[in-house]
């Protein structure tokens, strides 16, 4: 079903502001745009967030759902604000006067529309926090059009201290994506099916023996291990995950992950400290 794009009015600004869009961070934070509010030519998509533990809203598949997965995983990273408001209004008119550029309006009702920058990331360094911003676009879609309005975006932040970047797919990890796509449901526990602490504290050893030992696919063990200890099929492999997007086994993420395909090369294994430091 497509899209229609919500129009912007004085009034409609007024009331996304009242409604504390574009306000608050973590799981308080209400993006400017849903994916409800602006049609979309990608797949759109919410996805609950690792770090902020709410729905994120994403309007391209491909890039801005891409780079958040790199964003979860990122250590560094401890928020990730989608679809943030350059506000006040004025702001951004001010500057794209200043820099001979044509705001951004509603081709329907010709109001100026709020602009907005696809990620606003919040990151630590050492004991202190800062913010960056990314821009997200797709390189084959840098006219001129397109980077005049960036150099808005740009300048803005520029105003307020805060780091902005452009990222295009040459800054996008596949391989990482697709691993932290493959991972990212099995984080918590209370929301993969079946598992309990007391599974996982079993079938760790096991697993990670077998896993060392065998020379076979990953899926191929750990549908082994579940028919050998009577468990539901896919069990061992939620396990595996778990322990993974918890970094409690550490695989390379910059190489893609294929259960099907290959073995699992563990790097080190951290379960036992961390079982250790939650008894």
């Amino acid at each position: 079903m497509s899209k229609r794009r919500r129009r912007t009015t004085a009034a409609t600004i007024e009331r996304w502001i009242k409604e504390g869009r574009g306000k608050g961070d973590f799981a308080e934070y209400k993006p400017w745009l849903t994916i409800h509010d602006v049609p979309s030519h990608g797949v759109v998509t919410r996805v609950r967030g690792w770090k902020s533990g709410r729905l994120h809203h994403y309007l391209s598949e491909h890039y801005e759902l891409a780079h958040h997965y790199q964003m979860e995983w990122a250590m560094d990273v401890v928020d990730i604000r989608e679809q943030y408001p350059l506000l006040p209004l004025e702001k951004t008119m001010f500057i794209a006067q200043n820099l001979g550029i044509r705001h951004p309006i509603d081709p329907k009702t010709k109001h100026p529309i709020v602009m907005t920058t696809d990620m606003l990331l919040t990151v630590r360094s050492g004991e202190e926090l800062r913010f960056i911003a990314h821009s997200i676009k797709p390189s084959a879609k840098l006219n001129r059009r397109v980077l005049d309005k960036l150099q808005i975006e740009k300048y803005y932040f520029k105003d307020l201290d805060i780091e902005w970047r452009l990222i295009t797919e040459n800054q996008i990890n596949y391989d990482l994506v697709k691993n932290v796509e493959w991972l990212h449901s099995a984080k918590v526990l209370d929301e993969t099916a079946y598992l309990t602490n007391e599974l996982v504290y079993e079938l760790e050893p096991v697993l990670y023996e077998w896993i060392v030992n065998i020379d076979k696919p990953l899926a191929k063990i750990t549908l082994d291990l579940d028919a050998k200890m009577d468990l539901l099929m896919g069990t061992s492999m939620n396990v595996v995950r778990y322990l993974i997007a918890n970094r409690l086994w550490e695989v390379d993420m910059n190489r893609r992950i294929l259960p099907t395909q290959k073995r699992l090369e563990i790097q080190a294994n951290h379960f036992k400290n961390w079982r250790a430091g939650h008894k």
